[in-house]
């Protein structure tokens, strides 16, 4: 096959693995390809928690075309017994000839074990460049192995001039009923937990929950300081769980699970972040307010971003920004977007993108 064709099926691999979507998580998203000369005999993804990986399904699309095929798939094919039986065992077992992959898995579990028994039972393997749609698709399972935390997303609604409540604290509403329900339906209903401070449950009360019909129920995080929590908050029913994140000598409500991340009546980001990778979270989506998305971003801690900005103006130097915290003294040094997407939802500007690992 050549370079062309190889980025082409692993594209259409791509494509396929978004199948998975808000099924399969915590587990990545998976497609794979197979091709026998030059004619694509099956496709498949992993489709649902616990179901068959995506090179089973491709197999059973394929049937008997499979033998002598070329499989393309966006995750390195795994060699151990989980849920399901390993992948490679059942790529050799039906006559596979060749095995092309993207992103290598550094899963402990199973980390190079599939490509090792391929390459022991004569099956021709490649590894080749990730392409950028698998690796966004892959990031929130990668950086969750690797990083040891879980991959974050920091979204917010702004004014044109960047303030996410007025002076008085209002914020209802910054964004339209398009915004919000593209918030739920794509971000809420794909992450393991959403994220806010106190101050923004004191002020908009807000239940932080997937109301998209579709995904779970989200892990509520509430980063806490000295100050109690309202006693009737939507936060502290029982709609969804919640954890609260706080310092040493937090007042916690009764019953509430609470773990300890920080001292001197501040919450540290990066202790928190270790404690909630220690849950199991691996999408972490933060909804403010501002001096939550600052510490988080001063401690480059932030991988994604989500942006509504909403076409009017608030003004007041007293109004609440996007982003607080610290912050960068130079604009040369200001954090960047990679892989962005912009749209719009009525009358809502949305920005997606990906923040580029800062050095300053």
């Amino acid at each position: 096959m050549g370079r062309s064709q190889d980025n082409e099926y692993l594209q259409r691999a791509a494509e396929l693995a978004t199948g998975g979507c808000f099924r399969v998580e915590p587990n990545p998203v998976v497609g794979c390809v197979l091709v026998r000369r030059g004619r694509i005999v099956g496709e498949g993804f992993h489709a649902y928690w616990g179901g068959p990986h995506a090179e089973v399904a491709a197999l059973r699309d394929a049937g008997r075309e499979a033998r002598g095929a070329t499989a393309y798939i966006t995750l390195e094919p795994c060699g151990h017994r989980g849920k399901t039986s390993a992948c490679s065992a059942a790529l050799i077992r039906a006559g596979v000839r060749e095995v092309v992959y993207a992103a290598v898995d550094p899963n402990p579990v199973t980390a190079g074990d599939g490509p090792k028994q391929l390459h022991a039972a004569g099956v021709e393997v490649r590894r080749l460049r990730v392409p950028s749609a698998i690796k966004k698709q892959l990031a929130p399972y990668l950086g969750f192995l690797e990083s040891k935390r879980p991959w974050v997303i920091a979204k917010w609604a702004m004014t044109l001039d960047g303030r996410i409540a007025t002076r008085t604290g209002d914020s209802r509403w910054v964004s339209n009923e398009s915004s919000r329900r593209f918030a739920h339906r794509h971000f809420r209903a794909r992450c393991d937990a959403i994220l806010a401070g106190a101050a923004t449950i004191r002020i908009d009360d807000p239940a932080l929950t997937n109301r998209a019909g579709r995904g779970g129920k989200p892990l509520r995080v509430v980063v806490c300081g000295r100050r109690r929590l309202p006693r009737k908050a939507q936060v502290l029913d029982d709609a969804a769980p919640t954890l609260l994140a706080a310092p040493e000598g937090f007042w916690a409500p009764r019953g509430a699970d609470v773990i300890t991340v920080g001292r001197g009546g501040r919450v540290q980001p990066g202790r928190m972040l270790r404690a909630l990778h220690r849950r199991g979270i691996r999408r972490l989506l933060v909804e403010g307010g501002g001096e939550i998305h600052g510490a988080l971003f001063d401690k480059g801690l932030v991988d994604q971003v989500l942006v509504f900005q909403a076409k009017h103006i608030v003004g007041g130097l007293s109004a609440f920004p996007a982003v607080s915290g610290r912050g960068r003294a130079r604009m040369a040094d200001a954090w960047r977007l990679q892989g962005m997407r912009q749209t719009d939802l009525d009358e809502d500007h949305v920005v997606e993108g990906y923040v580029v690992p800062s050095r300053a």
